[in-house]
């Protein structure tokens, strides 16, 4: 059966287009491999220039040994207040660094990256934010790179960002609390637990959740096979207003 189009038709309806598929496998065990992590978050320290909340593609290097309480959000698209309370919940650095002196990981970068998202520049997270990330990890020896996102516009960010680093040569993947507009914008890899925008990795000061968050992340980057896999993650928090 052949479907009936009129010629020269146009829909009225926005239709976007994902992405063409960006791959990195991954070769090494997660014992041996060198993590970073980057989020679109708003996290900085908070003796750095904070955001433009109006809109901001630069970013914010963050050392991976810097102490959690060193740390910030500035960020105007969602509810800060999860990560005011623990900022794990967005970027889980202290839990990274439990699972590398565990051996669960072999390392990690010596810099994270931490960027505002939301009302971003596309053109130039793609053109300059991106690249210049992924140019950076891949000189550290990143092996894998975890992301989370905060906005609608800054999982879109976020992805942008992990395709340059998927095209440097990592392998990614998204820690998403909206996957359906990860996968539109052509996330290599994305697992999603339950959980509100601003909590992407586990309720604040919940160390079980958040580690096993990022463990399930770690073994997805590891098992997923082809581009664009979602996993559905076992973790539930609901923010109590």
């Amino acid at each position: 059966m052949q479907l009936t189009t009129a010629p020269g038709m146009r829909s009225e309806i926005y239709v976007p287009i994902t992405p063409k598929p960006v791959w990195t496998p991954l070769d090494k065990p997660l014992s041996e491999c060198t993590v970073a992590f980057i989020t679109s978050g708003g996290i900085h320290l908070k003796t750095q220039t904070p955001f433009n909340t109006a809109g901001d593609y630069s970013y914010r290097e963050i050392p991976s040994d810097v102490p959690s309480e060193k740390l910030m959000v500035t960020h105007g698209g969602f509810d800060n207040s999860d990560i005011n309370k623990d900022v794990n919940a967005m970027l889980p650095i202290d839990r990274l660094r439990e699972l590398r002196d565990e051996g669960y990981i072999g390392a990690l970068a010596d810099t994270f990256f931490g960027f505002m998202g939301g009302g971003g520049n596309v053109e130039k997270f793609h053109d300059e934010t991106g690249p210049e990330i992924a140019r950076k990890l891949k000189d550290e020896g990143a092996d894998i790179v975890l992301a989370t996102g905060g906005c609608g516009t800054c999982h879109r960010s976020a992805t942008i960002v992990l395709r340059a680093c998927e095209q440097a040569g990592m392998s990614t993947c998204l820690i998403a609390a909206l996957p359906p507009i990860a996968r539109q914008q052509g996330a290599p890899r994305i697992t999603s637990p339950h959980v509100p925008i601003g909590s992407n990795a586990g309720e604040p000061n919940n160390r079980k959740m958040q580690t096993g968050i990022l463990k399930d992340s770690l073994n997805a980057v590891e098992d997923f096979d082809h581009f664009g896999q979602l996993k559905m993650l076992p973790y539930e928090y609901r923010h109590n207003v």
